[in-house]
């Protein structure tokens, strides 16, 4: 009997020691190099979502252009496509509202928060890579607006879970590495007095936009090469698996206490 009251200690010994482990607040240190990386999912899913279904699902200020021009039922060429871009910004605003109400109730910083907030992103992108690949949504559907609406599915999946990833930005207090927008890091980056003459040691947040910058163009280029033949389905298979990675790398991450997963 005493063999088996220890094994029982020990098993719950081992449990309590995990749900520490993710219940750990993590460090924001180094953290900004997550975001950088995931500056290249940015840039690979918003060049394929465009080459094939020519729309936006992080870069909102485009999508906010075609919403307008639709007004006049312009391009010509694409008159539906407002109702694209007016669905991936309306995504976008619920997703932000969703993970950052999500991730305040769990607590931002908690490992466990980390790790589901990643891992709902990849399941929103694994979904419409399913989608694409049963031919529920074929790779021509942003073509065939108005006859059929089923593209504003995925685009709506992927917009809301690119606000998942701009939360994180927010949470983790670099401002300057949104991970998704460009224009205002464009112009912070020539701004700053010493964008030329600080050592490339002495001025992290130029370091992390440049980083940034490099990262979704990158991804962009990447994108465009892996939708030439306008199948979307592998860049997001691609993409979800960069998103697990991530959220595999929160489990490992250093916390601010000293718990340890043994």
């Amino acid at each position: 009997m005493p063999d088996v009251e220890d094994n029982q200690e020990l098993e719950q010994s081992k449990l309590s020691s995990l749900r520490d482990h993710f219940d750990a607040e993590l460090t924001e240190s180094w953290a900004d190099s997550v975001l950088i990386v995931s500056s290249f999912i940015t840039g690979l899913l918003d060049s394929a979502v465009f080459n094939v279904w020519s729309c936006f699902v992080s870069m909102q200020t485009g999508n906010t252009l075609y919403l307008g021009l639709g007004v006049s039922g312009q391009p010509k060429s694409s008159p539906w496509r407002w109702a694209k871009s007016g669905m991936s910004i309306i995504s976008f605003v619920v997703g932000a509202f969703i993970f950052s109400r999500f991730m305040r109730w769990l607590g931002p910083l908690r490992r466990s928060t980390m790790v589901y907030s990643w891992l709902i992103q990849a399941v929103l992108i694994y979904i419409c890579a399913a989608l694409e690949d049963t031919g529920v949504v074929p790779n021509d559907a942003g073509d065939n607006l108005p006859n059929s609406f089923i593209v504003l599915l995925p685009l709506s999946l992927l917009s809301i879970q690119s606000a998942g990833q701009m939360a994180m930005s927010r949470i983790l207090g670099y401002g300057e590495v949104t991970s998704v927008v460009l224009t205002s890091a464009y112009f912070d980056l020539v701004f700053d007095n010493e964008v030329f003459t600080a050592a490339p040691t002495r001025n992290v947040k130029r370091n992390r936009r440049i980083g940034s910058m490099v990262m979704v163009v990158l991804g962009a280029i990447a994108g465009g090469f892996l939708t030439q033949d306008e199948d979307i389905s592998k860049v997001l298979w691609f993409a979800g698996s960069l998103k697990v990675a991530i959220a595999i790398l929160w489990v490992f991450w250093k916390s601010k206490g000293s718990v340890r997963l043994e």
